[in-house]
């Protein structure tokens, strides 16, 4: 887990969370990034890998790439005063995978994706702010971060350019940054970073927003595909002198507390939340593994008896698991559907969506329930889990 040294992890979650920044130095000590700027590089050249670089011009101008690139656009490049960002890079190599178990102090299903930059002198994606919450870790080499709480509204952007800008940028914090620091911002905090060498990557680990609206056309899909909710509107008791062209609060109160009475159901609420938790967006689900084949498939006995002699099982880096505890009664949640559980205990449930990944010893400890390796191997012929290596 990170350092957040004085401060501690209580003080943190209830002062700074979704509140207010936080300088956090040498949070992460000794820190090594597993990626290098030419490993970034040759990432941005694959069709399936999201890219991008931002060149600044000017004060005011910056030009924006979308990849995939080829070799020629970096030997186009200036000396200075660009970025390369990566999303997504999580999905795509282990050992950044892995830096996500030091933010495990909140939900992981919470966690949008990690993106990596890479900037050389001076390179900057300009004054902007966010709506979602970040931590940027300084991977490599220096940036200043500036910031500010002020005019962080939608009319304060530039008009007319590639990238966003805000117009306005008073300028409240300023802070360098060195290797295993890290920035924590909550939403709508304006911020621009700036490379102080040609060393600078910045790891920024983003956390996925919500808006009122796509939770309320999620429940309502929800509970379509679940055939709920047919109960039918009452009217109100009309007067004996009614307008019969006008729609009377007593009416649309009527209809409130039908829409109420859905929303207080706790259990239908848990349900459809861990669904939506775990939905992946378009680019990650196109990212899901290649499920065995009939062929490729082993019969249940012959995995069992892999499991017996490998290290243990891994999650797929772009599957997310979470359960929820409904009337005592565990439900699992997988990338968006509410999973089969073949009669799994609660308690390898709960353990399997906590971990991301089940050591030799954590099986031993199921085997004593069929229904768990029944599950293990519904997911590894999935692909969702795979033998570690």
């Amino acid at each position: 887990m990170i350092h957040f040294n004085d401060i501690g992890l209580d003080t943190f979650l209830k002062d700074y969370w979704q509140k207010k920044p936080l300088v956090i130095r040498n949070a992460l000590p000794d820190f090594e990034s597993p990626v290098t700027a030419e490993e970034l590089a040759g990432l941005s050249l694959e069709e399936e890998v999201e890219s991008r670089i931002i060149v600044q011009q000017s004060e005011t101008d910056y030009q924006l790439k979308r990849g995939p690139f080829d070799e020629e656009t970096f030997t186009g490049l200036p000396e200075d005063k660009w970025t390369l960002l990566i999303q997504g890079v999580d999905r795509l190599i282990p050992e950044v995978t892995d830096i996500l178990n030091d933010f495990d102090f909140l939900p992981r299903w919470r966690i949008d994706d990690i993106m990596i930059s890479y900037a050389t002198t001076g390179g900057n994606v300009g004054p902007h702010f966010d709506h979602y919450d970040v931590f940027l870790v300084q991977a490599a080499g220096q940036r200043r971060w500036q910031l500010t709480s002020q005019d962080c509204s939608e009319d304060n952007y530039i008009q007319g350019l590639d990238v966003r800008l805000m117009e306005t940028f008073k300028v409240e914090e300023d802070h360098v940054f060195e290797t295993g620091d890290i920035l924590y911002l909550p939403p709508k905090w304006g911020h621009h970073g700036i490379a102080l060498d040609d060393e600078c990557m910045t790891y920024s680990v983003g956390y996925r927003t919500y808006r009122g609206q796509e939770l309320w056309d999620s429940f309502g899909d929800h509970i379509s595909e679940m055939g709920l909710f047919k109960d039918l509107y009452k009217d109100p008791q009309w007067p004996s002198n009614l307008n019969p062209g006008q729609v009377t609060e007593a009416a649309s109160q009527q209809a409130q507390q039908l829409l109420s009475q859905i929303i207080q159901d706790k259990s239908l609420m848990q349900t459809w939340f861990g669904r939506f938790a775990t939905q992946l967006d378009q680019g990650a689900a196109e990212q899901l593994p290649e499920p065995l084949t009939e062929d490729e498939t082993p019969s249940f006995e012959d995995f069992i008896g892999a499991l017996q002699v490998e290290m243990g099982l891994i999650k797929d880096p772009v599957c997310r698991f979470a359960y929820a505890d409904i009337d005592k009664e565990i439900q699992l949640y997988i990338n968006g559907a509410i999973w089969e559980k073949f009669g799994a205990d609660n308690d390898f449930i709960a353990k399997l969506a906590n971990q991301s990944f089940l050591i030799q010893e954590d099986i031993d400890s199921a085997s004593n329930n069929q229904g768990n390796l029944e599950l293990l191997f519904d997911l590894w012929k999935l692909q969702y889990l795979v033998f570690i290596e």
